[in-house]
């Protein structure tokens, strides 16, 4: 039989009889084959190692949901510090910072406001420290003052 004359849902029958895969990886798998079922096959081969279905979806999304909540579980831990000479002007957990910037940049008044702000603190010397409380992140501080003025130039 012609590759023209097969149907979709033929298709989808030899390749979850070969590969012992359901429907909907079926689909995806011919999908991603552009509709050539030997394709398909091979593309399976390929991916699944010692004869296991290579389309474990489930798996991967808890994998990806898990990665997200972990990254939002630090976000949390993480405080936005304003410094200057190593004295704590303000600090914010980094949700509220983000929700307070957030705000300020939706009002053009305030937007201006707080660009006057920052261009004060870079002429001031302040700091803006990052600290995450999580151990296997890494702290960073980011100086407004240029290298020139820390070099004493």
């Amino acid at each position: 039989m012609s590759e023209a004359l097969w149907t979709e849902l033929e298709k989808l029958d030899v390749l979850r009889e070969r590969m012992g895969i359901g429907y909907e990886e079926a689909r995806v798998a011919l999908s991603m084959a552009q509709g050539d079922v030997v394709k398909a096959l091979d593309n399976f081969e390929k991916g699944s190692g010692k004869g296991k279905p290579g389309w474990d979806f489930v798996d991967r999304g808890q994998g990806i949901w898990d990665s997200v909540k972990g990254k939002l579980g630090s976000f949390n831990n993480t405080t936005v510090s304003l410094k200057k000479h190593n004295n704590t002007i303000v600090s914010l957990s980094a949700p509220v910072g983000l929700a307070l910037a957030y705000t300020i940049w939706r009002r053009p008044a305030l937007r201006m406001l707080a660009l006057a702000g920052a261009v004060g603190a870079a002429i001031n010397h302040y700091e803006l420290e990052v600290a995450s409380g999580d151990k296997s992140s890494h702290d960073g501080a980011f100086k407004f003052s240029s290298d020139r003025a820390d070099a004493g130039l």
